[in-house]
């Protein structure tokens, strides 16, 4: 693992210097998988010169130069990815010796096994959790944790181990489900007493409902300085809607491509610029596709943007969502279907 993460130095100047030299461009390439006929998901570091990928509950770390690196037996049961922008730090799950998965942490030392609070009395499927975002560094680490009556977030340092970040009160859950590079702001949900999640933040470890405590969703991402957050909000007849947030700027929603009122749309990332990508579309019905949002284009489709900007996209093949995008908005990874029902995934290149 070490050539690879000593290799990422290298690998981000040489994006930078292609990038410069192409604006106003994008490529496109379907990833060769690992593993097939599973489910996937990806984290990029800030330049997206390296990827942390889940397939399965199987962990690897990509490079274009060098492909997939298995790390390790990850959590079968939960998807969660995250990658420090740097690139030298993967977190997940991971089964240790007594095949019980706890939050973890990959890097050019090995794994770290980041354990739980101290108020967890209990797994859940044999497992105490595991870890889904991560600062610029790798020194702070965020997930879900399970406790004696349901989960909580956690964040987690090398000197003050797992601490948990609360719950409602009873039988309620709460989730860190991402972190500001610059450690300032973690993101999450934080559920209301009669079940539905509501969107939260922890700020110096104090948990902070910035929509109200009428709001149902949850935030999902947030930017390297912590001062922008996208998430999802169900709307007044029951449907989710990505959501863009600023103290300064208020929430802006993002809609979906196509405005249809039995349409949703998720935001998976948003870059430092403000690009947000995430799937929009009808779930349950006609199916979805990527979206890339900014303020000055709206909700667009993804392919769409990518074909305009000179990427080729095989015929048949739909985009159905993006799963990442690097900070600085130069990558983003997902997945797509195509006319045969074959399953894959892909990432593409866009200017920034």
């Amino acid at each position: 693992m070490k050539k690879f993460l000593a290799s990422a130095g290298l690998l981000c100047l040489f994006s930078v210097l292609s990038l410069s030299a192409n604006a106003g461009t994008a490529t496109f390439q379907i990833l060769t998988d690992p593993i097939k006929g599973t489910w996937s998901n990806y984290a990029l570091s800030s330049d997206g010169t390296v990827m942390a990928a889940n397939y399965g509950g199987e962990i690897f770390l990509w490079t274009a130069a060098g492909g997939f690196q298995d790390l390790g037996v990850g959590d079968s049961f939960s998807a969660s990815i995250g990658i420090s922008q740097d690139g030298s730090t993967v977190v997940a799950g991971h089964v240790g010796p007594d095949n019980v998965t706890s939050p973890a942490l990959w890097n050019a030392s090995g794994v770290v096994d980041l354990g739980h609070p101290t108020d967890g009395c209990s797994s859940l499927d044999n497992s105490w959790g595991s870890g889904y975002g991560v600062n610029a560094d790798g020194s702070l680490v965020v997930g879900i944790a399970w406790n004696c009556n349901s989960a909580e977030g956690f964040a987690w340092t090398s000197e003050l181990g797992n601490v948990s970040l609360g719950h409602p009160a009873g039988s309620h859950s709460s989730r860190a489900s991402a972190v500001s590079a610059n450690a300032h702001t973690i993101v999450g949900f934080w559920e209301d007493p009669t079940g539905p999640r509501r969107p939260v933040r922890w700020v110096g470890g104090k948990d902070d409902l910035f929509l109200g405590t009428a709001s149902f969703g949850e935030a999902s991402a947030v930017t390297s300085d912590g001062t922008q957050i996208v998430g999802q909000l169900y709307n007044v007849t029951g449907y989710g809607v990505a959501f863009l947030y600023s103290d300064k700027g208020g929430r802006v929603m993002l809609g979906t491509i196509t405005h249809s009122p039995q349409d949703q749309s998720f935001p998976n990332g948003i870059s430092d610029s403000g690009r947000v990508v995430g799937w929009s579309g009808d779930p349950f019905g006609h199916g979805i596709e990527a979206f890339i949002w900014s303020s000055s284009t709206g909700t667009k489709s993804l392919a769409s943007v990518l074909t305009k900007n000179g990427a080729t996209i095989p015929a048949g093949v739909t985009l159905t969502t993006a799963e990442s995008i690097s900070a600085d908005g130069s990558t983003i990874v997902g997945q797509y279907v195509d006319n045969h029902f074959n399953f894959g995934n892909w990432i593409a290149h866009l200017s920034k």
